[in-house]
C-alpha cells in the first residue's frame, strides 16, 4: 500500500490529478463569477475585429469598387440625420413637417410598385410639437401607411400622473397590432421595465407598426445584445402586506401574466414566489420588515402621517416585440400572432416569405448564400446560390435577447468613407417636396422592398451613440445590426456547457500530461504551441461557423496546469534530493552524492581512466566457523564501517560488498587527477585502522585482508535494467584489480598494486616490486609491487569547501 501510495504522488501520475483540479477551480470561476463571462466579452469583440468584411478596389483615381460580403442584407438602407442635414435644416430636432417631407418624398411615387417594405423612424414623437407640424407629420404617416414608430421603455416608472396617458397610447398599439402572447419557459426572467413612452395617440393610431428600440448594455458598457421581447408592467394595485392571502393572486391572473412584487430600500424590484402560501407570506413578511420601506399614509386628512405599513404591489405585463423583430416579420409578410417564443432557446417565425418585386407577388423565403458573379458588361456568369428557409429561429437566452452579428466598423455618412451598411443623407429626401400634381412625382425612388432606417448621424446629435464591438456606433446602424442579423439567418451560436467543459478538461490534462512527463523546456514549448493552436481554432470557427467557443478558461488551463505541475516537480524533486542524499551518503562521498543529484541515472557507461581497489578478509570462513550468527554479523559491520568510512575520506566510491570483499573505485563519478594515489593512500590507511581494531579485539577475532589496486581504462557507468541500476565498473582492468587482490596469499603480503598503477604514484610511494606474473584471463604478464607507504603521509585530502567548513 505505501509502495501504490508513493506511485500515485510521482509526478507523471500526479501530474493528471493537478490537471483535473485546475479544471474544477476554473469550471468553478466560470459558472460561479463573472470573472470568465467578463474576459469573454473582450474575446467575443476581438473576434468582431478580426473580420473582414468588404474589399475595396482602386480602379482609377477617384473611383473605387467595393465587393460587399454576401452575409449584409441588400435590403437594409440607412437614411442618416448627417452633417449635411443639420447644415441645411439646422439644430436638432428638426420641425416635424421636416420628417414629413422625407415622409412623402417615399410615398408619393407613381410606381407603387417600387415602395420600400417598411420606412423606420428612430426618432422620439412623445411630446407634443407645433399643432399644425403634428397634423402633417400624422398625415405624412398615415398616407403613407409604412411607418413603423418606437416605444421606449424604462427602468423607472412614469412621472407620477402621467402613467395613464402613456399606458393609453400603448394600448391603441396593442390593439391595432397586438403584443407577444404565445412564450414558453419562465416569462419572469424577461427584464420588466416599469416606464414607458410610446409616441403620441395620433401618431399611434398613423402607424403601421410598433417596437421597442431597447438594447443591453454589459457589465463593462458595451452594447452587444438587443432583447426580441420585453416585459412592460403596469401597475393594477397596491395590497398592504397584512391585508395579503393566498388569494390575493389567482390562477387566471397568473395566466394572464399578472404578479406580484415588493420594492427595497435601495429601489430594487423583487416578484413574489408564486403560488402564494401562508409560510410564503410569513417569510415574505419577515425579509420586508428588514429590507423594505414602510408607506406612511394620511388617514385623517391632517397633512401628518399616521398610518405605517409595507406594501405590495400588483403588475399586469405585456410583452413587446423589438423593433427590429417587428421589421423583420413585415419584411417575411407576418404578423406578431405568427410568432413563437421559447426563452432560452429561440424566436421561431414559421414560413416566411419575401415579395418579389417583378412578379408584385409573396413568394416562400430564400435566403442568399452566394451572389451572381457578373462579367464587365453585367452579364450573368454564374447565377446566385440561394437557400430556402421553412422557418427562421433567433436564438435567444432566458431573458429573450439576442446576441447582434456585427456586420463592420461604424458606417460612414459620406458614401466616399467606409459603409458596412448603404448610408443616404437624410438631407438628400427631405429636401424634396413632392408635387401635389400625383402626374409629377417621381417614377421610383429606388427602394424597392427596403427597409428604410431613419435616425441620426451626426456627432451633433452624440446621446445616441453607443459603445459596440467596433467602438461607437450610432442606434439606427446597432438597430441594422440587429435586423441585418435575423433578416440573413446570420445568428451567432454558444456551443453547450458541457461542450466547453470537456474543451476545458481536454486541455488542462493534456497540458499537465506534457508538464509531468517531458523536460520543462519541451513541455513549455508544446503548451505554448497548443495554446496558439487552439486560439486561431477558435477564431477560425467563429469566422466560418459563427460558433463561439469559450476561449478564456483553456487557455487559463493550459497556463495554470503548466505552472502547477513545474511548481509541483520542483518541491518533489527537492524532495527526492534530499531522500537520495540520505540514501546514498553512507555509501558514496558527498561529491557523488552531488553528482547523482544533478544528473539522474540513466543506463549507459563510458570509458574512463580509474583506480578500483579489491578488499578481501583472509580466513573468513574459518572465522565464521567459530562464531555465531549474530556476533559474526556484528564482528563484520564494525569493520566494513571502518574501511568505508576511510573508503569515503579519502573520496572513493563505494561500489558494493560482496561477503566480506569491499570494491571501491577513484575517477568517476566525478574526475579525479590523483585518482591512484587516493587509492594507495585508502589502502595503506586501512591496513593502519585495521592493526589498531585488532589491538582491541581477541586474538581468535583478528583479521589479516588483502588488497589489490590496478588503474587504467574502464567502463563506469548505472548498469543494470530500468527496474534497478548500479552505479559500477567492468572490464579487464578491473577484473585484473581483482586478481591482484587473491595475489596477495601466495606472496605473503597484504597491499599488491599492478604496474600501471605504480607508473602513476612512483614518486610519490615507497613499494618493493614483487614479481612478473601472469594473472589469469590476461595474456600478457604485469608486473605487480607491494604498496609499503606514502612518501608524503596518509593525510586525507582537503578540497576548497572542506576548508571553508573547517574555517566555519
Amino acid at each position: 500500500m505505501a509502495k501504490k501510495s508513493s506511485r500515485f504522488f510521482e509526478t507523471k501520475y500526479f501530474g493528471l490529478i493537478i490537471g483535473a483540479l485546475v479544471f474544477a477551480l476554473l469550471l468553478i470561476l466560470s459558472t460561479q463569477t463573472v470573472l470568465i463571462s467578463n474576459l469573454e466579452l473582450n474575446v467575443l469583440d476581438f473576434n468582431f475585429r478580426l473580420k473582414n468584411f468588404t474589399r475595396r478596389t482602386r480602379i482609377q483615381e477617384g473611383v473605387t469598387v467595393e465587393q460587399r460580403n454576401p452575409k449584409i442584407s441588400p435590403d437594409i438602407l440607412i437614411i442618416g440625420i448627417d452633417d449635411k442635414s443639420l447644415g441645411i435644416f439646422g439644430r436638432w430636432p428638426f420641425p416635424r413637417y421636416t420628417e414629413a417631407n422625407l415622409i412623402n418624398t417615399f410615398a408619393k411615387i407613381r410606381n407603387q410598385n417600387e415602395r420600400e417594405r417598411a420606412l423606420f423612424l428612430d426618432i422620439f414623437f412623445i411630446e407634443p410639437s407645433v399643432p399644425e407640424h403634428d397634423v402633417i407629420m400624422v398625415q405624412s404617416i398615415a398616407f403613407n401607411q409604412r411607418v413603423f414608430l418606437e416605444s421606449v421603455l424604462t427602468r423607472v416608472p412614469n412621472p407620477a400622473g402621467t402613467e395613464r396617458e402613456y399606458f393609453e397610447r400603448q394600448d391603441i398599439l396593442y390593439e391595432r397590432f397586438g403584443k407577444i402572447t404565445k412564450l414558453e419557459g419562465d416569462w419572469t426572467q424577461v427584464e420588466t421595465l416599469y416606464g414607458i413612452y410610446p409616441s403620441l395617440k395620433p401618431y399611434a393610431r398613423a402607424a403601421h407598426g410598433y417596437g421597442h428600440p431597447n438594447f443591453v448594455e454589459d457589465d463593462d458598457q458595451v452594447y452587444r445584445k438587443q432583447p426580441m421581447v420585453l416585459k412592460s408592467a403596469v401597475l393594477l394595485e397596491e395590497i398592504p402586506l397584512d391585508d395579503l392571502t393566498p388569494g390575493s393572486l389567482t390562477e387566471e391572473e397568473r395566466k394572464n401574466f399578472t404578479r406580484l412584487v415588493w420594492i427595497d430600500t435601495e429601489e430594487v424590484y423583487h416578484d413574489v414566489p408564486y403560488p402564494l402560501t401562508e409560510q410564503g407570506i410569513e417569510n415574505l413578511r419577515r425579509t420586508m420588515e428588514m429590507k423594505a420601506p414602510l408607506k406612511a399614509e394620511d388617514t385623517d386628512n391632517d397633512k401628518q402621517p399616521d398610518r405605517y405599513y409595507h406594501v405590495v404591489r400588483k403588475y399586469r405585463d405585456s410583452f413587446l416585440p423589438a423593433i427590429t423583430l417587428a421589421l423583420a416579420l413585415e419584411y417575411f409578410n407576418k404578423d406578431l400572432s405568427d410568432i413563437e417564443v421559447v426563452l432560452g432557446k429561440h424566436v421561431r417565425i414559421p414560413s416566411p416569405q419575401q415579395f418579389n418585386i417583378e412578379t408584385q407577388s409573396w413568394e416562400p423565403y430564400q435566403l442568399l448564400v452566394k451572389p451572381a458573379v457578373l462579367d464587365e458588361e453585367s452579364n450573368v456568369v454564374r447565377p446566385a446560390v440561394t437557400k430556402p428557409m421553412d422557418e427562421i429561429r433567433i436564438p435567444i437566452n432566458d431573458r429573450a435577447q439576442l446576441l447582434i452579428n456585427y456586420m463592420g466598423i461604424a458606417s460612414s455618412a459620406s458614401p466616399r468613407g467606409h459603409q458596412t451598411f448603404p448610408v443616404r443623407s437624410f438631407a438628400g429626401y427631405a429636401s424634396r417636396v413632392p408635387n401635389p400634381d400625383p402626374a409629377r412625382w417621381p417614377r421610383t425612388m429606388a427602394v424597392g422592398n427596403k427597409i428604410l432606417m431613419v435616425g441620426p448621424f451626426s456627432k451633433g446629435i452624440a446621446e445616441d451613440e453607443k459603445t459596440t464591438p467596433y467602438g461607437l456606433m450610432f442606434g439606427v446602424e446597432i438597430h441594422a445590426n440587429a435586423l441585418n442579423t435575423i433578416l440573413m439567418n446570420n445568428f451567432l451560436y454558444h456551443i453547450s456547457e458541457w461542450a466547453n467543459a470537456l474543451i476545458l478538461l481536454a486541455m488542462a490534462l493534456l497540458t499537465a500530461f506534457m508538464a509531468s512527463r517531458l523536460p520543462t523546456v519541451w513541455s513549455l514549448v508544446l503548451s505554448v504551441v497548443l495554446a496558439v493552436v487552439f486560439f486561431f481554432a477558435v477564431m477560425l470557427i467563429f469566422d466560418l461557423y459563427n460558433q463561439i467557443i469559450t476561449l478564456s478558461t483553456p487557455i487559463l488551463g493550459v497556463l495554470l496546469s503548466f505552472l502547477a505541475v513545474i511548481v509541483y516537480r520542483i518541491m518533489t524533486e527537492e524532495k527526492d534530493k534530499r531522500r537520495i542524499r540520505d540514501m546514498f551518503s553512507t555509501y558514496v562521498s558527498r561529491r557523488v552524492v552531488d553528482q547523482i543529484i544533478n544528473n539522474p541515472p540513466e543506463l549507459g557507461g563510458q570509458n574512463k581512466d580509474l583506480t578500483v581497489l579489491f578488499s578481501d578478509i583472509r580466513g573468513f570462513t574459518t572465522l565464521s566457523e567459530t562464531m555465531s550468527p549474530q556476533a559474526l554479523v556484528n564482528h563484520l559491520n564494525e569493520y566494513l564501517t571502518a574501511m568505508t568510512g576511510i573508503i569515503l575520506e579519502y573520496e572513493g566510491t563505494l561500489d558494493k560488498y560482496v561477503g566480506d570483499e569491499i570494491m571501491c573505485f577513484w575517477g568517476a563519478p566525478l574526475p579525479q587527477e590523483d585518482h591512484a594515489m587516493l587509492a594507495c593512500q585508502s589502502a595503506l590507511r586501512q591496513m593502519e585502522v585495521l592493526r589498531q581494531l585488532n589491538e582491541s579485539w581477541p586474538p581468535e577475532r583478528k583479521l589479516n585482508i588483502g588488497i589489490g589496486i590496478n588503474s587504467g581504462i574502464m567502463l563506469v557507468g548505472n548498469m543494470g535494467s530500468l527496474q534497478r541500476m548500479d552505479y559500477t565498473l567492468t572490464g579487464d582492468n578491473v577484473n585484473l584489480g581483482a586478481r591482484l587482490e587473491g595475489t596477495n596469499k601466495s606472496y605473503f603480503t597484504n597491499i599488491i598494486m599492478s604496474e600501471y598503477t605504480y607508473g602513476l604514484v612512483r614518486d610519490k610511494v615507497i613499494a618493493r616490486e614483487l614479481d612478473n606474473i601472469r594473472v589469469k584471463g590476461k595474456n600478457q604478464p604485469v608486473l605487480i609491487y607491494e604498496l609499503i607507504d606514502a612518501i608524503d603521509g596518509l593525510e586525507p585530502p582537503v578540497r576548497l569547501d572542506d576548508r571553508k567548513t573547517r574555517r566555519g
